[in-house]
C-alpha cells in the first residue's frame, strides 16, 4: 500500500547542466508544449488517474521555488495513462490562492493551462530517482519493472499565479524506448 503524498525530492538540476542523455531522452525531458499533447499523439486513448488530492503546507523553501507568499496549496498526484498504460506520475502545487485549476478531477492540467495565452514556463529542471527513490513504491504497485527514473519540473505562471508540475516518467514510457 502506498502512502501518499510521495516525495518528489531529488537533485533537480537545470536542463544545461544535464549530461548523458540519449537523444530521445532529450526529446521528452525538454518538450517546451504540453506533455499531454505529446502524449495523446503518440497514443490511441489517453487517460488521467487521480491518486490523490490534499490541501498541504508549503515550506519556505517551497514557497521560494513559487515565489509565492501563500502557504496553502493543493497538492494534485495523477498518473497519465497510454492505451491503459501508465506513463507518467504528475505532482502539482496549486497555491490555495486561485482555484481555477482546483478541482480538476481527471481532466489533464495541460489541457487547461496551455490554453492561457498568459502562460509561461521558467526552465526545465532534470531530477534522477535511483531504486531506492520512494517513487519507486509506485513501481511496485503497478507492476512496472524497476529503473532509474528521469523527471522533469518547472513553474508555470499566469499572471501573477505561479504554481510547479513535475512529471516523473515511469517504466515503459516513451522515452525510454
Amino acid at each position: 500500500m502506498i502512502t501518499f503524498p510521495l516525495s518528489i525530492s531529488a537533485n533537480w538540476q537545470c536542463a544545461s547542466l544535464v549530461n548523458n542523455l540519449s537523444e530521445l531522452e532529450q526529446e521528452w525531458l525538454f518538450e517546451p508544449h504540453s506533455l499531454t499533447a505529446k502524449l495523446k499523439s503518440n497514443a490511441q486513448s489517453f487517460s488521467v488517474k487521480v491518486l490523490n488530492e490534499q490541501t498541504f503546507t508549503l515550506s519556505d523553501a517551497q514557497q521560494q521555488l513559487l515565489g509565492s507568499n501563500t502557504n496553502k496549496a493543493l497538492k494534485r498526484e495523477v498518473l497519465l495513462l497510454c492505451d491503459n498504460a501508465p506513463m507518467v506520475y504528475a505532482q502539482s502545487w496549486l497555491p490555495s490562492t486561485q482555484t481555477t485549476l482546483h478541482n480538476m478531477g481527471a481532466r489533464p492540467l495541460g489541457d487547461v493551462i496551455f490554453q492561457h495565452p498568459e502562460l509561461t514556463r521558467s526552465n526545465i529542471e532534470v531530477g534522477r530517482f535511483d531504486s531506492e527513490h520512494a517513487l519507486q513504491s509506485l513501481v511496485k504497485e503497478l507492476n512496472l519493472t524497476m529503473r532509474p527514473l528521469l523527471g522533469r519540473r518547472s513553474v508555470f505562471s499566469i499572471n501573477d499565479y505561479h504554481f510547479l508540475v513535475c512529471e516523473v516518467f515511469l517504466p515503459g514510457a516513451y522515452l525510454y524506448s
